[in-house]
């Protein structure tokens, strides 16, 4: 899932002024310039990345999913045999569900609160191809790497899946 605008929805949490944007200036006729007060954050300002986050933070919490203490971009939520599981880079969103139903509430959850736009199945992510099913052996994969690393020769996959 892709949050459209994800930083604009996060107000801000200092004051900030911003010159006039192009084809908004309005002249005062005198020597002073005017400036723009900001209540929401914008693209490129410092602190939009961390505001962002904590509203999406805060949303999560709200709704019952804890963050993991390991990776903070990771959200978890589980009741009874039915679990549920956020990742976040930056305003991209994958989530993982052990049933369709609880998939579908998850993201019309998502949706009150956020314009979102569902990217259906995942396919790659960060230059990583998703094959539905592939299972590779941790340990197969590691003796590749530590084999290349010795070797300076290219990893195969062949074997390993």
């Amino acid at each position: 899932m892709d949050v459209k605008n994800a930083y604009l929805n996060a107000p801000i949490d200092c004051e900030t002024f911003i010159e006039q944007p192009e084809g908004f200036v309005v002249d005062t006729g005198c020597e002073k310039k005017l400036v723009c007060k900001l209540h929401k954050t914008l693209y490129g300002l410092k602190q939009s990345g961390r505001n962002w986050n904590g509203m999406l933070h805060g949303y999560l919490i709200e709704n019952n999913f804890v963050q993991s203490d390991v990776d903070h971009c990771v959200y978890v939520k589980q009741s009874m045999n039915n679990m549920i599981v956020i990742l976040i880079w930056v305003d991209d969103l994958i989530i993982a569900a052990s049933d369709a139903l609880l998939m579908c509430d998850t993201k019309s959850m998502l949706k009150e609160k956020f314009k979102m736009k569902d990217l259906g199945k995942l396919s790659h992510f960060l230059g990583i191809v998703w094959v539905p099913g592939l299972r590779i052996d941790p340990l197969r994969l590691l003796a590749g790497c530590r084999k290349r690393r010795l070797n300076q020769a290219p990893l195969n996959l062949r074997g390993l899946i």
